[in-house]
């Protein structure tokens, strides 16, 4: 039911990024002109929201990765120096914390440091022939090209002139608003199948192009633009089929849409965009009812000068490393990826116990969390009160009891929660709520 829905509003995206002209204003100009992108920096946030029910999720793994997944949000920045050379930088941040995330790719190796790891994991890339840049970007011009402009407008779109900050640079240009809902989409693929079908100019665009692409990997047999065509009518008839139980499964309401702005410059580059894909009343014995995912972008620097930052360590990870050796290059009292890959791969620890935890709240010195009753190779982590709870210390204990040191818990009382990471294969235990008095 999920691949339904996705696959139903992710087509919806083709009638937004690429539509006829509207006021005079080519907006098929700008899917082209993405196309020719060689260089660029950007910044990216997504957040997904789901909506379910923990009580309905029979599958209890199902259950942690929602647990896991609700409310996130990933941040990147990317610094795109060519079209082999690319970095990225971020955050992946969950309810548990915040995962910094680094990637450098080039023509010869992929490098990828999660969470601050010692030792980043390094793939090599196939060195065979390099690809012909320029050849391939104009391949897929003359691809796209005959593509869009055969796409029909979606019944909500509009376009008026604006001025945007872009990375904090006032930018002219023109804004686009436009909507797509599932119960549309049926019309509009079917206009955009049959349209296509009818320009017998982009038929031999594209497979003019889908040739060339086919003999630069090596494959030399070729298509015709009466088999495109048969292919399409194909492809019609099929999307004719799937619709009746796409309504019966209640996939092509209004409820599922996307919903975009996009903020294009005066050379019709897409410089800005926000968008909100919706998909509610899933019906499925998963338990999940609903997803919203929300994106917003900003590109810079485009076809300008721009550097990816590289990743160098002493050592590095191979490809082919176990999780327990990438578990060993995280930080076990402050990675959060850490505690997330351990909660999915092994049994919690038992909890402390009450007893076991001593807080002191001093005046003219440091507050102290004493823990005892402990084995050598334990961890304590130390959490303040506030929603989430956010990180305030963590130790490996070196023996049977252990202490750590906190500047400030606060003048009046309150409380703290405590976990443990317990030696061996163990995930992190669930918090225990230690009160303590004021100064």
């Amino acid at each position: 039911m999920i691949k339904k829905l996705m696959l139903v509003l992710l087509a919806s995206v083709l009638f937004i990024t690429g539509c006829q002209s509207i006021k005079g204003v080519n907006l098929n100009q700008m899917v082209i002109n993405n196309s020719k992108i060689k260089s660029s920096e950007s910044k990216t946030t997504a957040s997904l929201e789901l909506s379910y029910s923990k009580s309905q999720v029979k599958d209890k793994d199902l259950l942690k990765v929602l647990s896991l997944l609700n409310h996130m949000k990933v941040e990147i920045q990317t610094k795109m120096q060519n079209s082999n050379t690319v970095s990225l930088n971020g955050n992946v941040i969950l309810q548990q914390g915040k995962i910094p995330f680094r990637v450098y790719v080039d023509k010869k190796q992929m490098v990828l440091q999660l969470d601050n790891a010692s030792k980043p994991i390094r793939i090599p890339m196939d060195n065979g022939t390099p690809p012909n840049d320029k050849m391939i970007q104009d391949l897929q011009t003359k691809l796209i090209g005959p593509i869009v402009r055969n796409i029909p407008n979606p019944k909500h779109i509009s376009v008026k002139s604006a001025t945007e900050k872009v990375n904090g640079v006032k930018v002219k240009g023109h804004k686009i608003h436009a909507e797509v809902y599932a119960d549309e989409v049926e019309k509009l693929l079917l206009t955009f199948l049959t349209n296509l079908s009818k320009d017998n100019n982009a038929l031999d665009q594209i497979v003019t192009a889908v040739n060339e692409i086919s003999k630069v990997a090596g494959d030399n047999s070729k298509m015709t633009a009466a088999e495109l065509k048969e292919g399409l009518v194909g492809i019609q008839e099929m999307v004719k089929q799937s619709v009746p139980e796409l309504k019966k499964s209640k996939v092509l309401t209004h409820k599922n849409y996307l919903k975009t702005d996009i903020f294009v410059d005066s050379k019709f580059f897409e410089r800005k965009s926000s968008s909100v894909l919706n998909i509610a009343g899933i019906q499925d014995d998963s338990g999940v009812k609903g997803i919203r995912l929300k994106l917003t972008n900003e590109t810079w620097n485009i076809n300008k000068s721009v550097k990816a930052k590289k990743i160098s360590a002493s050592k590095y990870l191979k490809e082919d490393a176990t999780e327990e050796q990438f578990l060993a290059t995280l930080d076990k009292k402050h990675s959060v990826l850490y505690s997330v890959m351990t909660s999915l791969m092994y049994k919690p620890s038992a909890p402390l116990k009450v007893s076991q935890v001593k807080v002191s709240n001093n005046k003219r010195k440091a507050d102290k969390v004493s823990v005892k009753t402990l084995k050598k190779g334990d961890v304590i982590k130390v959490y303040n009160a506030s929603k989430g709870g956010k990180l305030l210390a963590a130790k490996q204990s070196s023996g049977a009891a252990t202490t750590i040191s906190i500047s400030q818990l606060g003048k009046k009382s309150g409380k703290v929660y405590v976990s443990i990471i317990r030696s061996g294969k163990k995930a992190e235990s669930t918090r225990v709520a230690i009160k303590f008095k004021g100064e």
